[in-house]
């Protein structure tokens, strides 16, 4: 029978806690260069890799310092409840590294070192591929293009031309006025052909008189209209 209120902890050597800190150093530093490696959009954040390595290694310790105390491990779950986050986690993937990062270093904390390495190996595989293929992605070749446009210079639909010559579909995203509606801001969800040089895309037209603030940037795979 289990007794609840038992405070034994696992034995472990010198040796062994070492061991255990630098195999859970080692592979939550993986984790953290395959997060930086596979890392898409805007929000990167260097702190944030840090702290996926140290929290691999902290799991470690709470794991050997639990071991099979089941006060202790309520007690350091009442200590959790103090600890307030501030800095919020914006995107989901990264929750998913976080547990990732925790998990291996509560397998290594453990001593259950096959399930540590082989998971750790096979998720980083995982994660690379699924990187390089570019899953979940709907629009693999997608581009946001910004410009201005002078009513008063130019018609305002001069550009279609020009995107009849580069690209295979287009949306409208977003129209704004200026200057009592004058000028003209718009936004355009953009396919391009392949092997369309984009560069030329974007000089074509700024050559167009009446459009100028021309702006080529990557869509990201997930963003929200």
């Amino acid at each position: 029978m289990l007794d609840i209120f038992s405070t034994n902890v696992q034995d472990l050597s010198l040796g062994t806690v070492v061991l255990n800190l630098a195999l859970a150093f080692v592979l939550s530093l993986m984790i953290a260069f395959v997060y930086q490696k596979t890392h898409k959009g805007l929000s990167y954040s260097q702190t944030y890799v840090v702290s996926l390595v140290i929290l691999g290694i902290l799991s470690s310790v709470i794991m050997m310092v639990i071991g099979t105390a089941v006060v202790r491990a309520v007690a350091l779950l009442g200590a959790f409840t103090i600890i307030r986050f501030r800095t919020a986690v914006k995107d989901t993937r990264d929750i998913t590294f976080i547990l990732f990062s925790l998990i291996t270093g509560m397998a290594v904390g453990v001593n259950n070192y096959p399930v540590a390495v082989v998971s750790a190996v096979l998720i980083s595989l995982i994660v690379f591929l699924l990187d390089k293929i570019n899953f979940g992605s709907i629009n693999r070749y997608d581009y946001i293009l910004t410009f201005s446009l002078d009513k008063e210079k130019t018609s305002s639909d001069v550009y279609e031309s020009v995107f009849r010559q580069y690209l295979k579909k287009y949306d409208l995203l977003n129209i704004n006025t200026r200057n009592g509606g004058q000028v003209i801001d718009l936004t355009f969800n953009l396919r391009v052909l392949l092997n369309v040089d984009l560069n030329k895309l974007v000089a074509d037209l700024i050559s167009i008189t009446g459009i100028e603030k021309v702006n080529l940037i990557m869509a990201k795979n997930d963003i929200e209209y």
